[in-house]
């Protein structure tokens, strides 16, 4: 029983040794695309440094390589690897400078040479080891056709001994290699240019710097621009409202003793007056944090809103979808509401579908429609808004939205 298990457990360690070595194969034959012009490139390092500092253009080609790695890479690991680059800026000579000074740009040729020897290194391995392990299986066949002293393995092989142990060995340690050896070499292959490749420490903070300066901005200017349509819609709304019921009751106290009718009109037209400014009261809280959101949670506010569309709305909110902060919330809650209001206005839809899903730690809103698309981001307040809203709260927005073919709008918010 012993045996029996023993030989399982290592024929199932084979076949995962089999699949790794075919997984690596298959990644390091991807990233011929990549070492093969990095080898070649390697040696015209020196003539690039030398060209740098006047013409800066020169490392183009090198940084467009640099970026399919980086696209291969994030395939490998599973997540994006944003470019490092400075943004070049001024005249010629500005340029140069800033792109000589980029850390990113001294990494990516020190990867160039890295990369395009050893990667050209382990791609002559991962060929030539399957014909190297069926050269030696074969050799005790027709080793003794040839002239002494033409066949190896290991060591010259002049007698049967030799010709019938040595040859088994030799196969034995190419396919070590090639099962074992060659996960670990493509594995650090991949480790070396991701580290190599990715921002540094410093880089992401610059960037993670830019980003909130950028999202600071927009945030003061969609919190002014919302404090004004408060301030306009009290002034033109519920202030004026107001004053027409004070100017309403004035009346009818003066005209309550001659004539009590008309005064009991204009009571009733006050009484009119206070309710319709309470509605509008309510239009305004609702555009700071709709009392929906406090009562019903994300879900039932999202399908409350589906529900009073022309346009059929399916929902989809899993049951133990953590609740998130109040601002991420009101954010999502905004969003989708947005989206739907473009979609009924512009998409000419006959179909739309909202999403929510998340984790605990970031909520994650799509809202799909099937109508004529061909939205511009930039253009319009609508889609404006949703991006200014999302990165106030250090969220990402993307809206897909090819002529034709419907649009897409997906929002992701942290919730920690």
């Amino acid at each position: 029983m012993s045996s029996h298990v023993t030989t399982a457990a290592l024929g199932g360690r084979m076949t995962t040794a089999i699949t790794r070595s075919g997984r690596a194969t298959a990644v390091l034959l991807d990233g011929l695309r990549t070492a093969l012009p990095a080898a070649f490139g390697a040696p015209l390092v020196p003539l690039l440094l030398l060209l740098l500092p006047l013409a800066p253009e020169v490392v183009r080609p090198v940084r467009a390589l640099a970026g399919l790695e980086r696209e291969r890479v994030g395939r490998v690991l599973g997540h994006r690897i944003p470019a490092p680059y400075q943004v070049p800026r001024g005249g010629r000579w500005r340029r140069s400078r800033i792109v000589a000074r980029d850390p990113a740009t001294w990494r990516d040729l020190v990867w160039l040479v890295l990369y395009g020897a050893l990667g050209a290194l382990v791609a002559v391995f991962v060929i030539a080891l399957p014909p190297a392990v069926g050269y030696s299986l074969t050799m005790p066949a027709w080793w003794w056709l040839l002239p002494p002293g033409a066949v190896t393995a290991f060591v010259e092989v002049r007698t049967w001994p030799q010709a019938l142990t040595l040859p088994f060995l030799q196969a034995a340690g190419y396919a070590a290699l090639q099962l074992w050896g060659m996960p670990l070499a493509v594995r650090g292959l991949t480790r070396l240019s991701g580290s190599l490749l990715r921002p540094t420490a410093r880089a992401r903070l610059a960037a993670r710097v830019e980003r909130l300066t950028e999202t600071r901005s927009d945030a003061v200017e969609s919190h002014g621009a919302e404090l004004r349509r408060i301030e306009r819609d009290l002034h033109d709304g519920v202030q004026a409202q107001l004053v027409s019921v004070s100017v309403r009751l004035g009346l009818a106290e003066r005209a309550f003793t001659a004539d009590p009718d008309a005064a009991r009109a204009m009571l009733r037209e006050a009484r009119e007056g206070i309710e319709d400014s309470l509605g509008g009261l309510r239009g305004l809280i609702r555009g700071i944090y709709p009392p929906i959101l406090a009562d019903r949670g994300l879900g039932g506010a999202v399908h409350a809103l589906a529900g009073g569309r022309s346009v059929p709305v399916a929902v989809r909110v899993p049951d133990g979808l953590p609740r998130p902060p109040a601002p991420v919330e009101a954010a999502a809650y905004f969003v989708v509401a947005e989206s739907l209001t473009n979609m009924t206005k512009h998409s000419t839809a006959r179909h739309a579908e909202v999403t929510i899903d998340g984790d605990g730690g970031s909520l994650r809103v799509v809202v799909r429609d099937d109508g004529r698309g061909g939205a511009d981001p930039d253009g319009g307040t609508g889609l404006l808004g949703i991006r200014r809203r999302v990165a106030a709260l250090d969220g990402t927005a993307r809206i897909d939205s090819p002529a034709g073919g419907g649009t897409t709008i997906e929002v992701r918010l942290p919730c920690a």
